[in-house]
């Protein structure tokens, strides 16, 4: 009884998941892959080996409903089983960790034509250049992988888009169309995911003085590195404050975009945080013999008022063009150096204790401009200006890069030689990004490539790519099956 019960209940699982699928659209892609990476040091020590599997699903139910679904699984070779209680632990001796892109659901059409309402998970880019996008703030950045520049956090949001589809001029060849609104909401903020090596962004006195904005931190700096030379011990005790989670902490954005004369454009406000900390307060104690200094990072508010064009000259043989803008506003900001327990420095003798402003209330640029071009089916070019790297914040702070790159491709495309670089403008630092890529059967590519920078040949480590914030230059070799 029980037996045929069971197989009554399965069966009629079989025909309710059956009739589902008969009126849902479901599309699919996944990806398998392996990297591992040694660093170009005279140790060549490993620097990651990691393998991993993501699934990215896309469901439609009928015409209005749409839901999208992505989950990463990446398996870390470098156990952290460091003690005999470890090895009972298998996630110690063999650790993972889930990544998750999307996972939201989309109303389409929702009592309007042409309006959209999605809630949940996702990665909502707004701009239009190439990997540096100082207009697109919804999303915490990714930067700890150097190799994946460019990624972003998936953030809790909701996202309303509305495209009433008109258009002016001839029907085959309007002036103006492709006219769209569209608005978000991000209700928690996240920081950016740093690499390990930006703590010494803060921990590091020639780092410090390096990047010293105003002369109280110039002076600690200074102290500190006279202290070290004198045999002193420094330790730093580094602590971040983010917003409160709360209704006036929340994160909006809204963007207007549309074609004109064949070029696309759009303009974007948005009201959050920058995702990448400073230094608020610095509390110094000890002696000249023994230092500890506590650091507060918080993430500064903004509002950010975006503008943002690209367009295709086909007399040019498909010549790309794009430019991106930001316009960034934020309130006074102050960093606090406390060392009135620091022994003999009650009053300030040795270094200034108080506040100081280190970015004036107001305004500065970010902006990048590019181009990529095609003269060849075999060759392509991008070339990017920048002006403010995507972890420079304040007028006083921004640089000025040349991103350029091109690909080769021979044997029908099955083997590709890609070679990127990073150029600072200001200090002529540089990251160099050779790659050989082998394409020898549908779906499965191997690449063979390093990641260097310029630091590692010239010894400079005062410049922008030379520091040891920067990281180190690697070597790599990835393979992966895409279905």
């Amino acid at each position: 009884m029980i037996r045929s019960a069971l197989v009554t209940a399965l069966a009629t699982l079989v025909w309710a998941s059956t009739a589902t699928a008969q009126t849902a659209d479901f599309r699919w892609k996944a990806e398998i892959y392996s990297d591992l990476r040694v660093e170009a040091t005279e140790e060549m020590a490993f620097e990651r080996s990691e393998s991993g599997a993501s699934v990215e699903v896309t469901g439609q139910y009928g015409p209005n409903i749409l839901g999208k679904g992505h989950l990463e699984l990446v398996f870390i070779e470098r156990g952290t089983a460091d003690t005999f209680d470890g090895l009972s632990s298998r996630q110690a001796i063999d650790p993972f960790r889930f990544e998750s892109d999307a996972l939201f659901v989309t109303f389409m059409d929702a009592g309007l034509d042409g309006l959209d309402i999605s809630l949940g998970r996702k990665v909502l880019i707004w701009g239009t250049a190439d990997k540096f996008h100082p207009t697109a703030n919804l999303n915490a950045l990714d930067v700890e992988d150097s190799l994946a520049f460019g990624d972003s956090i998936a953030n809790e949001m909701i996202h309303i888009r509305y495209s009433p589809y008109f258009s002016f001029g001839d029907e085959d060849d309007p002036w103006f169309d492709e006219f769209f609104l569209e608005a978000a909401f991000v209700p928690f903020f996240k920081p950016a995911q740093l690499p390990g090596s930006a703590r010494k962004a803060f921990t590091d006195v020639n780092e410090q003085i390096r990047l010293a904005t105003t002369d109280n931190i110039a002076a600690l700096a200074a102290q500190q590195k006279a202290y070290l030379a004198g045999g002193a011990t420094i330790a730093y005790d580094v602590s971040i404050v983010k917003p409160e989670a709360a209704m006036e902490n929340t994160m909006v954005g809204a963007r207007m975009g549309w074609k004109l004369l064949g070029v696309d454009m759009s303009v974007s406000y948005f009201r959050g945080f920058d995702d990448i900390p400073r230094a608020e307060t610095a509390v110094v104690t000890g002696d000249s013999s023994d230092v500890l200094t506590t650091l507060d990072l918080s993430f500064p508010k903004m509002q950010v008022l975006g503008i943002d064009m690209a367009t295709s000259l086909d007399y040019l043989d498909g010549l790309g063009l794009w430019t991106e803008v930001a316009v960034v506003f934020h309130d006074d900001l102050y960093i606090i150096i406390d060392g009135t327990e620091f022994a003999g420095n009650a009053t300030g003798d040795t270094f200034p204790n108080g506040p100081e402003l280190e970015h004036e209330k107001g305004a500065f640029v970010k902006a990048t401009v590019g181009m990529d071009y095609t003269p060849f089916p075999w060759w392509y070019i991008n070339v990017q200006y920048l002006h403010g790297f995507v972890d420079e914040f304040g007028e006083k702070n921004l640089d000025d890069y040349m991103v350029a790159g091109m690909d080769f491709k021979f044997l029908r495309d099955t083997l590709v030689l890609r070679t990127f670089g990073v150029v600072n403008l200001q200090d002529a630092s540089w990251i160099l990004f050779p790659q050989i890529i082998g394409k020898p059967f549908d779906g499965g590519e191997i690449t063979l490539g390093a990641f260097l920078y310029g630091a590692q040949f010239t010894g400079d480590t005062s410049t922008k790519f030379g520091s040891p914030v920067a990281g180190t230059s690697t070597v790599f070799l990835k393979g992966r099956i895409l279905f």
